[in-house]
């Protein structure tokens, strides 16, 4: 509900902004607005009110909003006024360079907006980067498919097409928008050159997630292993294998996918003693999808952010941001702590004391069979990576500037990927129903102003494209007027805004019913 809650609010903001964009500038030349609509209503509106010239509503559909002109043929798809003898205040007797103001005052607004909502947070809460030197420090850690197209565990990425990302959402971007990635693996400079249909399986298997930053053994432990082999307990803190010790996951992981050894001993932390335990290699035991490990999260550093649903901890009153702090007056300070009391507790009754917004808690909490909470954890470990620099006014609004040009450009590369076919990265478009289903479940300010800002770019950069029925389009045929003279007959303009229509529900319907088939598959089937 919160994630519906964010998107429209988000949207309402955006769409209510372009539109006055269109409407102030049509004010200023005198135009006549008909109507001013946030959402569609087809049929029929929520809510409207005539205030002067101008009717004022809310319509039912949240695809956008518009404002109605006198004289033009727009979404509404009137042409009875144009019938009549062109009028002063109406939009056609207006000169073609005071039109294509009109037309492009939405995309104005948005792209003003957007520098507005950059400038203010970076002189409040600063500028946030995810340092590329920092995160990359020791290296990278690649997912299966990252390997696959050539990454190596360890690479550091030094360069897109010769160039470097101090940020590094920018730098893993590149690696799609890009055609030649640089490396430094272990000081040898290596060139990859990524297919099209390379581009393609990491988008369609494992997204921008395909790349981290490389993650500590000694934070994990075993929390399930079904394995024929039972080599390993609950709680096992895998160190190392056959005297080789590991100090990230992706060693481990390395290892055991390339293992072709008769026997393995593996170095385990088991209850604070370190021990050797040897075994039989057989496939189950090679097969990563055997391991269930498990994040040893510091508590004190850790909040509630995942909340599964009709879980034990949401229905019997646990809430995001929530921190644990003990369980029967028994202070617990890690994860593996929380499990193993929980699993001590299985069908008991337990007393859960959290930190709610700076207060102690305490929660009578009655576990089921599986002695699970049903949470997720987060303790922000990705924020040790983000450099934060509060800006001055004169420094921000530049650099506010810099990254919607930078974001603008996003958007371009975006469209050049989806316009090759063998990358298959048409699939990935959302609809605001997928857009929600990927927001947080608690309402933060900071991510939603930042999120409203980067929206606004995508919006206004959508409004460019020169589509019949967009902004874009009609600013397109106001160009060629004035570099012509001529103008479309009335029917012809007809004709095109239908077939622009067409082509934008079209698409609408695609990627909303795509969006919404499988909203309903995890909802109802489970399917992810």
């Amino acid at each position: 509900m919160i994630q519906l809650v964010q998107i429209l609010f988000i949207l309402s903001v955006l769409v209510i902004l372009h539109e006055f964009g269109h409407y102030i500038t049509a004010k200023m030349f005198k135009v006549r607005v008909e109507k001013f609509y946030l959402f569609m209503d087809a049929g029929f509106s929520l809510v409207k009110k005539k205030i002067g010239e101008t009717e004022w509503g809310i319509g039912w559909l949240p695809l956008g909003g518009y404002v109605k002109l006198a004289g033009m043929i727009d979404e509404s798809m009137d042409t009875e006024q144009m019938k009549q003898e062109a009028q002063p205040w109406e939009f056609r007797s207006k000169p073609a360079w005071q039109r294509l103001i009109i037309m492009l005052g939405g995309i104005i607004v948005n792209i003003l907006l957007a520098w507005f909502i950059f400038t203010i947070m970076y002189t409040t809460v600063g500028k946030k980067v995810i340092s590329t030197e920092e995160l990359q420090k020791n290296g990278l850690s690649f997912g299966e498919v990252g390997q696959h197209v050539g990454f190596k565990n360890g690479d550091k990425i030094i360069g897109i097409d010769g160039k470097f990302h101090d940020d590094f959402k920018f730098m893993t971007m590149g690696v799609l928008f890009g055609d030649k990635v640089e490396i430094d693996r272990q000081g040898e400079k290596i060139e990859l050159l990524l297919t099209d249909e390379q581009k393609g399986e990491i988008i369609k298997k494992e997204g921008r997630g395909f790349v981290h930053a490389r993650s500590n053994i000694n934070r994990y432990f075993i929390d399930s292993y079904t394995g024929q082999n039972k080599v390993f307990e609950k709680y096992d803190e895998i160190i190392g294998v056959n005297n080789k010790r590991f100090t990230y996951v992706d060693e481990f992981v390395d290892i055991m996918k390339n293992l072709k050894n008769d026997s393995i001993t593996f170095i385990i932390n088991r209850n604070n003693t370190e021990i050797n335990v040897k075994t039989a290699v057989d496939t189950s035991l090679t097969n990563l999808k055997n391991y269930g490990l498990a994040y040893n999260y510091n508590l004190k550093n850790s909040f509630i952010s995942g909340l599964a649903e009709n879980s034990v901890g949401e229905k019997q009153g646990l809430e995001f941001n929530d921190r644990m702090v003990s369980i029967n007056n028994t202070k617990i300070e890690t994860n593996k702590e929380l499990n193993k009391v929980l699993s001590e507790n299985k069908e008991k009754e337990i007393t859960l004391t959290v930190l709610r917004k700076g207060k102690e808690k305490s929660i009578k909490i009655k576990l089921d069979k599986t002695g699970k909470l049903g949470i997720g954890l987060d303790d922000k470990e990705e924020e040790k990576f983000t450099v934060v620099e509060k800006l001055g006014f004169a420094e921000a609004f530049p650099e506010a500037v810099k990254q919607s040009w930078s974001l603008f450009k996003y958007n371009v590369q975006s469209l050049k990927l989806i316009a090759r076919p063998k990358t298959g990265a048409y699939t990935q478009v959302q609809s605001p129903i997928g857009i929600a289903r990927r927001l947080p479940d608690t309402w933060n300010w900071e991510f939603i102003w930042n999120f409203t800002a980067l929206f606004s770019i995508g919006l206004a950069f959508m409004n460019l494209l020169p589509i019949p029925g967009l902004d874009g389009g009609h600013a397109l045929f106001t160009i060629a007027e004035m570099i012509t003279g001529k103008t479309l007959s009335d029917k012809a303009m007809g004709y095109v805004q239908t077939a622009g229509m067409i082509i934008l529900l079209t698409l609408m319907a695609l990627t909303f019913g795509k969006d919404i088939y499988f909203w309903i598959s995890e909802v109802f089937f489970n399917k992810k």
